[in-house]
């Protein structure tokens, strides 16, 4: 298509972008053109290899090829967004102050249990914040690969699908446990402010360390975030929030990678974007 016959579709105020890579169904190669307004798509022309507009049938399939290659990375587009690599900072500051709640002399015996569900969720944290650093990076190669050889290859899909279950997968047990020990960042606060007085200089000093990472304005902001973002992994998915952790989990991870292999797109969403 001549740059004239795009500027017919273009429309006044928007932006014009072609996604670096093509799309290949059934042997033909397709390019995809996407305008947008105010930072939203306000349409999408799909060109055929003759640089001619696909028929509707055609660009609807391209189309829904992009809506489910956009849905596996869906979750980690938004977090990226609202976080903005604050969570594995946080990691390595829980890292560097945890060891003092595993001192079990400090508490008594009426708050530790607190504590010890606490520790665990901050060990959950970190553990699946290393999985999530690794997985982001390889889909950031991915999506290099993709943009350097100019199409999406079969491999490509099947590497996309499953970095996004296990990333998606890591992201869940993290915000269940966070949500799940809200109450418990709040209570070692309030039993630090009450005793730290009692407590010999240093341990003091390490408590108090852990304490200002874990606050509201540090980590909670951070962990509030993550819990935000619950919702939208839940997304389509039937699941018993009564159930233990663990179980919840364990659910999560069966039902979520089903919903992912076999996801199709709703055309409708987007069907009156196309442009011929």
């Amino acid at each position: 298509m001549t740059d004239k016959l795009l500027k017919q579709h273009k429309r006044l105020l928007e932006q014009q972008h072609k996604l670096p890579y093509t799309i290949k169904l059934d042997g033909e190669v397709f390019t995809i053109i996407i305008y947008t307004k105010l930072n939203k798509v306000a349409g999408v022309t799909v060109l055929n290899s003759k640089d001619e507009p696909a028929t509707m049938k055609e660009a609807e399939a391209v189309v829904n090829r992009i809506q489910k290659y956009n849905f596996y990375f869906e979750y980690l587009g938004k977090r990226a967004h609202v976080i903005k690599e604050r969570d594995s900072i946080i990691a390595e500051k829980i890292e560097q102050t945890q060891l003092i709640l595993n001192d079990n002399t400090i508490f008594g015996e009426q708050m530790q249990p607190t504590i010890d569900e606490l520790n665990l969720a901050m060990e959950v944290y970190k553990q699946q914040q290393r999985k999530l650093d690794v997985y982001q990076e390889d889909i950031i190669l991915l999506n290099q690969k993709i943009k350097m050889q100019g199409e999406i290859l079969e491999e490509d899909w099947e590497s996309a699908e499953n970095l996004s279950i296990a990333f998606t997968k890591a992201a869940y047990a993290q915000s269940i446990y966070l949500e799940a020990t809200r109450k418990n960042r709040k209570q070692l606060a309030k039993w630090f402010h009450l005793h730290q007085k009692e407590l010999p200089t240093e341990k003091q000093k390490a408590l108090g360390k852990i304490v200002s990472v874990l606050s509201d304005t540090n980590a909670g902001l951070v962990f509030d975030q993550i819990i935000s973002l619950r919702p939208l992994l839940e997304e389509g998915l039937m699941l018993d929030h009564e159930q233990s952790l663990t179980q919840r989990a364990a659910e999560f991870n069966k039902e979520f990678e089903t919903h992912c292999r076999f996801y199709k797109p709703n055309i409708n969403k987007v069907k009156n974007l196309i442009r011929q």
